[in-house]
């Protein structure tokens, strides 16, 4: 998370927005600024991942309070000083992702005497003292450079179909990092050698990413399956009709309803969903009907007679 971003003025809300507020401003800024719906919009793009972000953040309790203390006090424990959690802010200017960066060692604390023993090669002692050795090369130098967690947030599309995307490491350093097919919220990857730097005679440490998925604003995902909803209206439900789905490929299929079908009803589009080295899921479809809402007189006088008449209303 970035405390210079205004999360709150990104997705139109106040500070005292609650859970569903926040959620029915992101499903609809979403819808608006999604890339499908822009057509290559570059602007568009950036505006869904910035919009993305702020939703992250502020539909998750922990991080909604966290952020909030750390934009009212930028020396509150946590964001990065003595004694917080360790974590820094590394924004990757390329690819428009966020990655925030902690030293997994001794609680995750990176002093002046870190940044010696990653550049210079000097030990580390910890003790109660200043915790730094002046002599520096005792027989406790450390073999291997920090290990450094991140957290990336990448979009719906990228994690069902795969792609490349950059993260940039605590000291600078752009790495392509591939996304498999199929890719869960919480996957983790490991990045040997893109840690801090190693001490003479030793080896760097690594890098372990957390990813997460960005929500969208019609796909749901369940395993490899696609959820999504479609509406029609009373007549095509009563009819029949036959509606174009979109899938999570872009594809357009066509989707044969019959007659009498009832709102709710969920119909499968096999082999639609996610694929993967263990085959591919199933796209399924609900289907919610629309009432007529601006009937004028003449319309729904002619239809009350035709429900007399079917026996539907007495």
């Amino acid at each position: 998370m970035d405390p210079k971003k205004d999360y709150y003025k990104i997705l139109g809300l106040n500070e005292n927005a609650g859970t569903e507020d926040i959620k029915k401003a992101y499903r609809r800024l979403a819808k608006e600024y999604h890339p499908d719906r822009r057509g290559g919009d570059k602007n568009a793009e950036n505006r869904f991942k910035e919009i993305s972000e702020a939703y992250a953040v502020l539909k998750d309790p922990k991080k909604r309070q966290e952020y909030d203390l750390m934009r009212k006090n930028p020396f509150a424990s946590g964001y990065g000083q003595p004694g917080g959690s360790g974590f820094h802010d590394f924004t990757n200017q390329g690819s428009g992702f966020r990655a925030n960066f902690g030293a997994s060692g001794s609680g995750g604390q990176f002093g002046f005497d870190d940044l010696l023993g990653d550049f210079f090669g000097f030990g580390r002692k910890r003790s109660s003292g200043s915790g730094f050795r002046e002599d520096g090369f005792s027989s406790r130098q450390r073999r291997k450079g920090e290990d450094y967690h991140a957290e990336i947030t990448i979009p719906f599309e990228q994690a069902a179909l795969g792609g490349e995307t950059f993260v940039q490491t605590p000291f600078g350093k752009k790495v392509k990092l591939r996304i498999p097919a199929g890719t869960e919220n919480g996957k983790k990857v490991k990045m040997t050698g893109q840690g801090a730097a190693a001490p003479p005679g030793g080896v760097p440490g690594d890098l372990y990413i957390t990813i997460h998925v960005a929500p969208h604003p019609k796909f749901e995902r369940r395993g490899k399956d696609i959820y999504s909803t479609e509406e029609i209206n009373f007549a095509q439900a009563f009819l029949g009709t036959e509606i174009e789905v979109t899938t999570i490929y872009g594809k357009k299929v066509k989707l044969k309803i019959p007659a009498g079908t009832n709102s709710g009803k969920t119909f499968r589009l096999k082999r639609l969903g996610i694929e993967s080295p263990a085959g591919a899921g199933d796209h399924y479809v609900r289907i919610m009907i629309t009432t007529p809402q601006n009937l004028n007189s003449r319309y729904k006088k002619s239809f009350e007679e035709w429900a007399r008449s079917a026996g539907l209303i007495s």
